[in-house]
C-alpha cells in the first residue's frame, strides 16, 4: 500500500514538473507578447501578438476590426497588422496559395520557411530596378489554421513587412488556437 502511494506521489510530482516546464517554455517563447481574445469579435480564438516592449512600435492598445462577416484585422500599431479570413471547410486553401507563389516578370519569390500550415517568403521587385540600393524587398507570411471545422487564413499586408516583423508574426500565427469556454 505504501509503495503504491509512493509511486502515485512520484508520478504526480513528475507530471507537475513537466507541466511547469511547458508553461515556462511557453512564457519564454512568447516573452514580449500578450494574449488577445478574439471571441468578442465573433471568432472563438486567442493568439499572442507583440506588446509595446517588442521594439516594433506596437501600440499599448490592440485594435481589432471586424467590419465584414468573415474577416478580421488585428493591429498592434502601424508596423504589425494581421488579416484573418474564415475559409469555411476549404482544407486545400494552403496548397492553392502556395501555387500562386510562382515567380513572374515583376517579382522574384524566395521561400524562407515552409511549415505544415505556415509559410514565410521574400518578394523582390526585379523589373525596372537597375540600382541595387533601390531594389524593393518585402517579407510575407501566410498561414492556414484549423479551428473546429473551419479553416482560417492569416496573412500580413499585401505590400509586406520587414523580416523581423514577419518573424514576430510567425509566432502569432503559431499561437492561434481555439478558445474553449
Amino acid at each position: 500500500m505504501k509503495l503504491n502511494l509512493l509511486i502515485l506521489l512520484s508520478l504526480g510530482l513528475l507530471l507537475s514538473c513537466d507541466n511547469n516546464e511547458n508553461k515556462q517554455a511557453m512564457a519564454e517563447d512568447y516573452y514580449q507578447f500578450k494574449e488577445v481574445d478574439l471571441s468578442p469579435y465573433d471568432l472563438p480564438a486567442t493568439f499572442f501578438i507583440p506588446d509595446e516592449t517588442a521594439g516594433i512600435g506596437a501600440s499599448f492598445q490592440t485594435t481589432i476590426e471586424h467590419e465584414e462577416e468573415f474577416k478580421w484585422k488585428v493591429m498592434a500599431g502601424p508596423n504589425f497588422q494581421l488579416f484573418i479570413e474564415d475559409w469555411g471547410n476549404n482544407a486545400n486553401k494552403f496548397s492553392e496559395f502556395k501555387k500562386t507563389l510562382q515567380e513572374s516578370d515583376v517579382f522574384k519569390v524566395s521561400i524562407i520557411s515552409d511549415e505544415r500550415d505556415c509559410i514565410i517568403y521574400k518578394r523582390e521587385l526585379i523589373k525596372h530596378i537597375k540600382v541595387p540600393k533601390y531594389k524593393h524587398v518585402s517579407y510575407h507570411i501566410y498561414g492556414l489554421k484549423k479551428l473546429g471545422d473551419y479553416y482560417y487564413e492569416i496573412k500580413n499586408k499585401d505590400n509586406g513587412d520587414s523580416k523581423s516583423v514577419v518573424e514576430l508574426m510567425r509566432k502569432s500565427v503559431k499561437s492561434f488556437k481555439y478558445k474553449s469556454n
